[in-house]
């Protein structure tokens, strides 16, 4: 049995395997692609009461120890355990597993994200492209949830492809929360058109800046800083302290602005209470976009979304992701809804 569940951003996709995991005997193993994502799921679960562990490399062997012996216990107390698909490769965990499972104790798999299965799997992270035959191979008759955002048909059809007798479930994708709105740029960066509106409409609220380049983060939060907007850079160049440090002053409203490339700044961005996002390039695609923009407005209340573009973006887009001559440029109008 296979659930594929597709929905908006902030629908509550979590509590779909969160709840059933509490609620039914055994261990639900949550497959999830960050390591810093699963350790905030496993602290907010804690804070809940919520027996739930996360395996990290980081820990002691006497800590992964304890977390072992209570897979085998006979009756295990966590109920959630959250590893990345690397971990799934490990042997202890793989014999736990095992374990469980013999003893009727494996509730179900739950892949997080499920859409890195297709965008990162086979180049990036090739344990993810693989890890549905490894679960089928070793974990043949226990359930399996795969669990994504807003998808594509393209990429919804490669990962149903992988899997058989599956059920999907989706729900509509429109925040009517979220007005959304396409500018054109007169400047190269958008560092000024950023610095005006954001001083305009929400100087003193969270908000993220979506930049193309790592480079472009630094820049953008250093003329932000000088502008009086309190601004933080956050990209795979900051040192894991330093990436820590700027999103727990962001969470704690110290840091306003979060100025970062989306592959640093994606998934498991909970804050609720983010006024707007701003992509100062154009965004590598709808899907992209539309996951990203939907860091805002998580607590109900109206939330804006703005996209400042150049004619060049897309032919920069092409050149950097396929290698592609850049296109004849078509956005002419600038548009709001």
């Amino acid at each position: 049995m296979l659930l594929a569940l597709v929905d908006p951003l902030s629908a509550g996709k979590s509590l779909c395997y969160q709840l059933p995991a509490c609620l039914s005997a055994g261990v639900t193993v949550v497959i999830s692609p960050l390591k810093a994502l699963n350790l905030e799921q496993f602290k907010e679960l804690t804070e809940l009461g919520i027996n739930a562990w996360t395996p990290s490399d980081d820990q002691s062997e006497r800590v992964q120890n304890r977390i072992y012996k209570q897979l085998i216990n006979e009756d295990p107390e966590i109920k959630l355990l959250y590893v990345t698909p690397e971990k799934m490769r490990d042997t202890w965990l793989i014999k736990a597993l095992k374990s469980l499972n013999g003893r009727k104790l494996l509730a179900r798999f739950v892949i997080d994200e499920a859409q890195c299965i297709i965008e990162v799997g086979y180049d990036f992270r090739p344990t993810y492209g693989t890890l549905y035959e490894l679960l089928k191979e070793e974990f043949r008759e226990v359930p399996i949830m795969a669990v994504s955002g807003l998808i594509g048909p393209g990429i919804q059809g490669d990962i149903l492809n992988q899997m058989n007798n599956h059920q999907v479930f989706t729900m509509p994708f429109n925040r009517f929360n979220l007005k959304y709105a396409v500018v054109k740029r007169t400047t190269k960066l958008g560092v000024e058109e950023c610095i005006t509106w954001i001083t305009e409409h929400y100087p003193h609220e969270s908000g993220i800046v979506y930049c193309w380049r790592k480079v472009d983060c630094d820049d953008m939060a250093s003329s932000l800083n000088r502008a009086g907007l309190l601004a933080c850079s956050y990209h795979s160049d900051v040192t894991d302290e330093d990436r820590e440090i700027a999103q727990n002053k962001w969470n704690e409203n110290e840091c306003k602005v979060i100025c970062a490339t989306s592959a640093a700044f994606g998934m498991g961005i909970n804050k609720p209470d983010v006024r707007y996002v701003i992509h100062s390039f154009l965004p590598e695609s709808m899907e992209h976009y539309h996951r990203e923009t939907g860091r805002a407005g998580r607590d109900g209340n109206m939330s804006r979304c703005i996209l400042f573009f150049s004619d060049r973006d897309e032919g920069l887009l092409q050149q950097a992701i396929m290698g592609l001559p850049a296109p004849i440029p078509r956005h002419k109008a600038v548009h709001e809804r």
